[in-house]
């Protein structure tokens, strides 16, 4: 199995191209310096020693001016491209993590943590930026600049040369030393944070339930020990940078006067001349900076290992085999358009060790109204997931029009599918925006039928900017029945073939039940619909009844 760093290095193989591209900008501009530096110590060499006219010297002035500006445009492109390597990284994984979510499904999800799943997403993820922008290019920097500036001393004073390499050696020994520590802190920091984030999340959800028992300040006291362990944690993270920071400023600044010590001793003595003195001078200090960055961005590089043994560790989670086979591809068959015809064929399935249906075999007929029933627990809920594609069965079939659903290619699926569940997901933002979740490309016309048709028009004159009102999370601007009548109106803009109901007035008063049973049965009609329910006067509507009895279906009354 591929190590941290291995795997970091690989996520950057599709930018290897634009990430040479960087180096190669970032040398040229290493380069420039050198050949600033030259025409800096010409200038100041002619004019003091050589007591030559200003005028004489305005060819070298004009080839330091555009070595000044050339370099200044090289740095930047250089900056500006492994930005670009950088989120194309993050894009990927961003991506990748999305598409993760995406196979593991909803009963996947169960289990997950909705803070720590988006905390991998997004910080962790962002948490990469300064590898890929900073210090990959500067370690492909620390290998080539430090030998062209070595390239032009030596030939000058050998000395001075055996000097700057001998002082070096010390500075890459300090990153790994102090190295090691940072990435140990830095794997616990990532962990408390992906833990607080979870925390908090899970707080801010449930802030009725936790004020209704009265547990706020118990939770306060614990997001507070969980935010005191994080700033020590952090703290200490910081104590490892700055005194990894002071002490490649300490091997710089020794270095770098030895080297100043040694050569005005040779010059006093007559062993060197000022021109390559003073040259080696001033490029000393940026001989040692392109190592010290190496060092300090060291620091970004086991940042980043940290990040993304969460990152990995997320995206390596095992997939259970039924919905890796479920979003595996690619399918063949192509569903037909209309109200489906569905068939469950001795069909099985179970929760670990948990069976919950076992041999269910029934059929929808397109067109066809059909409940099904059964106590709490019993597999009415996982009949939807199943023909929602969220999970697949351990055994049996299931065919949609006569073809195997797993033929069948799952968001063309899910696209002539309408699920309306017991408590649907109202987002943040307009009653617009979440009605237009069913088809974003609706028009008005479409939107205000959809509307009408769910009954969200009965209340709507009382919200004060009508379809852009800006709802809360989890509806928080509406009621209960309201949020259902918003959940309807998705479905009427997405004119499914097949419509499925998981008990979506298990929780609603008389007069809200009938507003929503009268949108229901609008947006069953001339559809194939399975409703969950236990309301024996909602079965008397269907055409007929299933039951679901020790993970058996079979009819009903």
């Amino acid at each position: 199995m591929a190590t941290t760093p291995s795997w970091l290095a690989d996520q950057g193989r599709p930018a290897r191209s634009k990430l040479a591209l960087t180096v190669a900008v970032g040398e040229a501009a290493g380069i420039l310096l050198v050949l600033q530096t030259g025409l800096v110590v010409k200038i100041v060499d002619s004019v003091v020693f050589h007591h030559a006219a200003i005028g004489s010297l305005l060819g070298y002035f004009a080839g330091l001016l555009g070595a000044m500006l050339l370099r200044a445009l090289a740095t930047w492109g250089s900056k500006r491209s492994a930005y670009d390597v950088a989120s194309g990284v993050k894009q990927r994984l961003r991506a990748a993590c999305v598409d993760r979510l995406r196979v593991i499904g909803p009963l996947g999800l169960s289990s997950m943590p909705a803070g720590e799943a988006a905390h991998t997403a997004v910080d962790a993820v962002e948490g990469l930026d300064a590898y890929y922008s900073k210090y990959l290019p500067q370690r492909a920097m620390a290998s080539l600049l430090p030998f062209t500036i070595l390239a032009v001393v030596f030939p000058l004073d050998w000395i001075s040369g055996l000097i700057l390499v001998l002082t070096a050696v010390f500075l890459p020994l300090s990153m790994i030393v102090i190295g090691e520590e940072s990435h140990e802190r830095n794997r616990k920091l990532w962990g408390k944070l992906a833990h607080m984030s979870g925390r908090f999340l899970d707080v801010l959800q449930g802030l009725t339930t936790v004020r209704m028992f009265d547990a706020a300040r118990r939770e306060a006291r614990e997001l507070e020990r969980a935010s005191e362990e994080y700033r020590v944690l952090t703290l200490s993270v910081l104590r490892i940078a700055f005194l990894s920071s002071f002490m490649l400023e300490l091997i710089s600044a020794v270095s770098i006067a030895i080297v100043a010590v040694v050569s005005g001793v040779r010059l006093l003595a007559g062993s060197m001349s000022y021109g390559p003195g003073y040259f080696i001078l001033l490029i000393a200090p940026e001989y040692f900076l392109t190592l010290r960055m190496l060092g300090t961005f060291y620091h970004a590089r086991m940042e980043a290992v940290s990040a993304a043994e969460q990152v990995r560790a997320f995206l390596e989670t095992p997939i259970p085999a039924r919905a890796a086979r479920m979003d595996a591809g690619p399918r063949f068959s192509r569903a037909s358009s209309g109200a489906p015809s569905v068939s469950f064929r001795d069909v099985s399935f179970s929760y670990g060790e948990k069976g919950v249906l076992s041999g269910a075999s029934f059929g929808l007929a397109p067109g066809e109204h059909v409940a099904l029933t059964g106590e709490s627990g019993t597999g009415k809920t996982t009949v939807l997931m199943l023909i929602l594609g969220f999970a697949a069965e351990a055994s049996g079939i299931i065919d949609i029009d006569g073809q195997p659903l797993s033929a069948l290619g799952m968001e063309e699926w899910r696209r002539r599918v309408a699920w309306l569940p017991q408590q649907p997901t109202i987002f943040h933002g307009t009653l617009a925006f979440n009605v237009r979740l069913g088809n974003p490309d609706a028009s008005e016309a479409d939107l205000s039928a959809a509307l009408e048709l769910s009954s969200v028009d009965e209340f709507l004159p009382r919200l004060q900017r009508g379809t852009d009102t800006v709802i809360g999370e989890g509806g928080q601007a509406l009621s209960v029945g309201q949020a259902q009548r918003v959940a309807l109106a998705r479905l009427f803009l997405r004119s499914p073939g097949l419509v499925l109901l998981d008990e979506p007035t298990a929780h609603l008063d008389e007069a809200s039940a009938d507003l929503v049973g009268d949108g229901i049965e609008r947006l069953c009609a001339g559809r194939t619909a399975l409703l969950v329910t236990h309301k024996p006067r909602t079965v008397k509507t269907m055409d007929r009844t299933l039951v679901v009895r020790r993970g058996i279906v079979e009819a009903g009354p």
